[in-house]
């Protein structure tokens, strides 16, 4: 997920642009302290203080519902690889 840091306080912008650096572009959702900022609201949505790993969960439970999360992906891809794998395996003992 994208995010776009836009903080009154030059401390949490920094501090949001640091855990986030990865996933900063100018497109991405609305982190911000200002009410008046339509988007995810710090100390609303984000409960402070928070530390990099809380500010990940919160966020994860802020997505779009039909937005699959990382975990969620992985776990797709780990599970079509596991019956790829047990095909093959059958396959190769010629138990198809």
């Amino acid at each position: 997920m994208q995010y776009k840091i836009k903080c009154d306080s030059p401390l949490l912008q920094y501090t949001l642009e640091y855990f986030l650096k990865g996933n900063l572009s100018e497109k991405g959702i609305v982190i911000t302290d200002n009410p008046d900022i339509d988007g995810i609201l710090i100390g609303k949505d984000i409960k402070k203080p928070f530390t990099k790993t809380t500010l990940f969960m919160q966020l994860e439970k802020k997505l779009p519902q039909n937005e699959k999360s990382v975990e969620e992906k992985l776990d797709e891809i780990f599970e079509n690889f596991k019956k790829e794998i047990l095909e093959l395996l059958k396959e190769a003992n010629g138990k198809k």
